[in-house]
């Protein structure tokens, strides 16, 4: 037994000696002459001299108040009976549903058992108890609010499902404790491989955290890389097979073009290393896919695939300050794969499709296309004279890039004044100059912005995305209309021309989905496989991939860092149970036994 408050038990001592002190005081009485003493011969000792204390006699009186004193004092303490469960009375239970949790060590696979253990502990959850649940999934959410409703939460615990992508664990736990971190004794559960970027960023206030690790082994064979290049041989297909296990592991490389096997060979990777091929690939071809048929941890990672077109796939450096709407616009592009830098690098972005350099004077650069926000450099296809504050925007030309996007009623609170550069044409002006400037060189293809978009409410109008896309389809090349290999489970957006339109996942359901200006965001890719995307008569093939080092790494943490405090992986963690309620009978049987014992003797 524990107790929650056992400071209380000091008030037992000054109590106790109140009681005992008043069966000590004697009472003072009047003085009063009476005739003779014989006709009370049984009070003689009551008519004796009093003194201010007397001998303390043995009393049942007394040994009853002392207990139900003891009684009283032990309830105030919050006795606590320890038990065995990952609830307590209010409990955010996090569930991980990454890659790594599909891992079949532990049967059928460890997120199976996170939801086991789930279950185990909504059903033994005692009536008052209010759990909620969290997955962190590639996009956390809340899975159901605390509440004592264990029917509904077991319903919903069912739905959830492994999706093959790399989840935000801090956020999902970062949203956890803003349930519960203001609440003294709250518990908030991780049940997880381990198997995620370490948490900085993170504050669990009043509440505790328990970790729950699952899983047993790290043995895993992933395709960790799969790419193509120009060579005098023509295009050259490399892929990359690492054993992330601690023993050697033979396996089957297939490549496929088109469909069509091109190239087998059996391999064998020992521990901890990578072994890889080079393949001359057909010309002509528009998909390339990689498989390897190892018996192992994970299935998600034994599959790649590449898209021939050279579009399809764009490489950017974002360079200079933060701009989260930015950020998230070039991220719903599928094909953008997005790094950023304070600088350019000494090789002049050339291992980039894209450079964009924002809020920062633009350098030269030798990449293929070039995007500039509000501060024109060497490097721009624009000369600058000077700023203009809140420019009224007059008219846009009827270019590719400006389709569906409308400056007009924009606020923009200052722009640089500027002059285009040789054969750099004017898209969108105002009364104080141009607002975007777009040139097309051979070699060279670049996009001015006047202003900074942080600086105005372009990033809150429905033409943001839709100019960051017809941008990214200017600077680097639109895609074909071939497959497109997406990043599993990251939210992508897709032109649509109609309002509504769908999308079929590998097992066979069609999920509708709604346009939004011209566009669809999809979220729904979170597992390995082919996608068919349809919007009117249009349909496009959607191939989803992990190529994801962290997730294919499958050794189980048994101890994780969060805000750098260690926190370490308990099989069994305990509980407390509040044990005040018998002690409150208690207490009344024994206060009723004292009345009954005084009424008796009076």
């Amino acid at each position: 037994m524990n107790f929650a408050r056992p400071d209380a038990f000091l008030v037992f001592i000054p109590l106790a000696a109140v009681i005992i002190a008043l069966y000590l005081l004697r009472m003072r009485r009047r003085e009063m002459q009476v005739p003779a003493t014989f006709l009370w011969p049984t009070h003689t000792e009551e008519v004796r001299a009093n003194t201010f204390f007397q001998k303390l006699k043995p009393s049942w009186l007394l040994f009853l108040q002392l207990l139900a004193l003891a009684v009283i004092v032990g309830c105030i303490a919050r006795p606590q009976l320890v038990q065995r469960g990952l609830t307590g009375e209010i409990t955010v239970l996090v569930l991980d549903s990454s890659a790594s949790m599909g891992a079949t060590d532990v049967a059928p696979s460890r997120f199976e058992e996170a939801k086991r253990l789930a279950r185990a502990a909504i059903e033994s959850a005692r009536p008052g108890d209010r759990i909620a649940m969290v997955e962190a999934g590639p996009v956390p959410r809340v899975v159901f609010s605390l509440s004592s409703d264990p029917v509904r939460q077991l319903a919903d615990l069912q739905s959830l499902q492994v999706t093959d992508a790399e989840t935000d664990v801090g956020e999902a736990m970062r949203l956890a404790s803003a349930i519960v971190s203001g609440t003294e004794g709250a518990r908030i559960v991780l049940l997880s491989d381990g198997v995620f970027e370490r948490i900085d960023d993170f504050s669990q206030g009043k509440a505790s955290v328990v970790f729950q690790s699952i899983g047993k082994s790290g043995e895993n064979l992933a395709i960790e890389a799969f790419g193509a290049s120009e060579s005098q041989r023509g295009k050259l297909l490399f892929a990359s097979v690492r054993n992330f296990g601690d023993k050697a592991v033979t396996t089957n490389l297939t490549v496929f073009a088109d469909g069509k096997v091109i190239d087998s060979a059996q391999i064998t990777v020992s521990p901890q290393k990578s072994q890889s091929r080079t393949i001359n690939v057909p010309a002509g071809s528009t998909l390339f896919e990689a498989k390897i048929d190892a018996k192992d941890g994970l299935a998600a990672d034994n599959y790649a695939a590449l898209s021939a077109d050279p579009a399809a796939s764009l490489q950017v450096l974002k360079v200079g300050g933060e701009d989260p709407f930015l950020d998230r616009a070039l991220a719903l592009d599928p094909r953008v794969t997005l790094d950023r830098a304070d600088s350019l690098p000494l090789d002049g972005g050339s291992s980039y499709d894209i450079v964009v350099f924002d809020g920062v004077p633009a350098e030269p650069t030798t990449s293929r296309g070039v995007l500039i926000l509000g501060k024109a450099g060497t490097g721009s296809p624009v000369t600058a004279s000077g700023t203009a504050k809140r420019p009224r925007f007059t008219g846009a030309t009827t270019n590719p890039l400006m389709q569906g996007v409308d400056l007009d009623g924009v606020y923009i609170e200052e722009i640089e004044v500027v002059q285009p550069k040789g054969s750099a044409e004017v898209l969108a002006r105002s009364a104080a100059g141009p607002l975007i400037v777009a040139d097309k060189k051979p070699s060279q293809r670049s996009v001015y912005l006047a202003f900074s978009p942080l600086e105005s409410d372009f990033p809150l109008q429905i033409g943001f995305p839709i100019f960051v896309s017809n941008m990214l389809d200017f600077l680097g090349g639109r895609a074909g209309e071939g497959p497109l290999v997406v990043p599993v489970g990251r939210p992508f957006s897709l032109p649509a021309t109609t309002p509504t339109a769908s999308l079929k996942v590998p097992d066979g359901d069609d999920v509708r989905l709604k346009s939004n200006g011209g566009a669809v965001t999809i979220r729904e890719a979170k597992r390995v496989g082919t996608y068919s995307f349809r919007a009117g008569n249009a349909e496009r093939k959607l191939i989803a991939v992990l190529q994801s080092p962290r997730e294919s790494a499958l050794a189980p943490e048994r101890e994780i860092a969060l805000a750098k405090k260690p926190v370490k992986s308990t099989d069994a963690p305990l509980r407390f149970a509040d044990f005040w309620q018998p002690l409150v009978l208690l207490g009344l049987l024994v206060l009723s036994a004292e009345w009954w014992l005084y009424a008796r003797r009076s």
